[in-house]
């Protein structure tokens, strides 16, 4: 009995092994297949302090991997030790690092010895999860560099958006291509009965990230959400009504931002017909979901329709009772796209984060990681706002409804839109 029990443990830690070691390779080779088309001019261009350099990226990856796994390894000899220093993100427990806004600066390393990086630690990081026989410490910790891959997948996208944008030449990163059918539905998502919730997650075997943990009991009341994100024609309708001219509209803070920086259109539009892609300039398409805007300007045009934004657990429990379906990194639309106004075409999922009304903050209960990795999400819980759902960059593997974004009231050049909400009065 004991050898049938150790030999079937055996055999399921043998193929979670492989599970894991296709999982990781996959996602690495996923982030250089996105890249592949760039030349080294481009992945060393830092066009803002938000924007990182694509090659930093790559590196970046590749070296948490080195610095949260590998370099606990007896006997493990590392790449380079100046790597600690230029490709540490924000981890001041791990030591110093160059400052975010001077990554553009690094001439050096070149290009080919951050792909020399990244097959040495890709190569060493096989042979621990082989010979770990499946150590549980050392998976979870792998899980939590995967994810890590994969956000920096859809934050490339991102920066190389920005990159392009700024050459005055208005370069295409992917062929542009005709998508058919595109239309918006009016349809409505409906809670219309008050229910009592419980958020949080608790250890279970689907990997989440720390800033999910914890407890919290909501009871929402009736309301309702829009499928569909608001579209490019109806943001312009809000431009020609002087939305960006009309002080009532806005939240101070979101006031002061728009007239300091000149802000009168969603970031990447040119003019009111045409809008910067990652397939170069386009004209606008009436229906396709307006993106790249900011959390002030969502509530103003909240304001504009007597809407609001859905908080986050209203933003949950909606993602929760529908399929895990959506425009997904794996899509390779690489763009916002609208679905046939039916009720099977539509899928909540993908395509655009959904800006929330909710601030970033813990859950009761919630505890960070341990040693140096506390820093990955506890440090940022301070005047940021909550998103949901994934957008067209973000791989279908790495999202679920608990999943919590987030990013600063004024930040713009994310993949974000926005659903409106509404109370269902009884």
């Amino acid at each position: 009995y004991n050898l049938v029990n150790k030999n079937r443990k055996m055999r399921q830690n043998s193929k979670k092994t492989l599970n894991l070691t296709q999982s990781f390779l996959s996602a690495r080779k996923i982030t250089l297949d996105l890249i592949k088309s760039l030349n080294s001019e481009d992945m060393v261009i830092q066009t803002k302090p938000f924007v990182s350099p694509i090659k930093w990226h790559l590196a970046h990856t590749t070296w948490f991997f080195e610095n949260f796994i590998l370099k606990k390894i007896k006997k493990y000899k590392l790449f380079d030790n100046s790597y600690d220093y230029i490709f540490n993100s924000y981890y001041n427990s791990v030591g110093r690092f160059n400052p975010k806004d001077m990554r553009g600066y690094l001439n050096r390393p070149s290009i080919n010895k951050i792909f020399e990086y990244r097959k040495y630690i890709d190569q060493h990081l096989v042979e621990i999860i082989e010979k770990s026989k499946f150590d549980n410490r050392i998976n979870e910790m792998i899980k939590l560099g995967i994810n890590h891959e994969q956000q920096h997948q859809e934050l490339i996208l991102m920066d190389v958006k920005n990159i392009f944008f700024c050459n005055p030449l208005k370069p295409q990163f992917i062929k542009k291509r005709k998508i058919k059918g595109l239309r918006k539905s009016n349809l409505l998502w409906k809670s219309e009965e008050k229910v009592r919730l419980k958020f949080g997650r608790e250890k279970d075997e689907i990997f989440f990230y720390d800033n999910e943990s914890g407890y919290l009991e909501k009871e929402l009341p009736p309301y309702e959400i829009s499928i569909d994100f608001i579209s490019n024609s109806e943001w312009r309708e809000f431009i020609e009504s002087d939305g960006y001219k009309r002080p009532e509209l806005w939240l101070s803070d979101g006031w002061n931002f728009i007239n300091k920086y000149g802000i009168n259109k969603p970031m990447y539009w040119l003019d009111l017909k045409n809008h910067f892609t990652l397939a170069g300039v386009e004209k606008l398409e009436k229906d396709q979901p307006v993106s790249h805007i900011s959390f002030y300007e969502a509530i103003a045009f909240c304001n504009y329709k007597k809407k609001r934004l859905p908080t986050e657990f209203e933003m949950e429990f909606f993602l929760e009772k529908n399929k895990k379906e959506g425009n997904f990194l794996e899509s390779k639309y690489y763009r916002p796209i609208n679905y046939f106004s039916n009720n099977k075409g539509n899928k909540p999922y993908g395509n655009l984060w959904s800006w929330t009304s909710s601030n970033y903050i813990p859950f009761d209960g919630y505890k960070p990681y341990k040693g140096n990795l506390g820093e990955y999400n506890q440090k940022f819980m301070c005047n940021q706002f909550v998103l949901k759902g994934g957008s067209f960059a973000t791989p279908k593997s790495h999202i679920r409804s608990s999943y919590r974004n987030f990013y600063y009231p004024s930040d713009r050049w994310h993949f974000c839109g926005i659903r409106l909400a509404s109370d269902i009065i009884e």
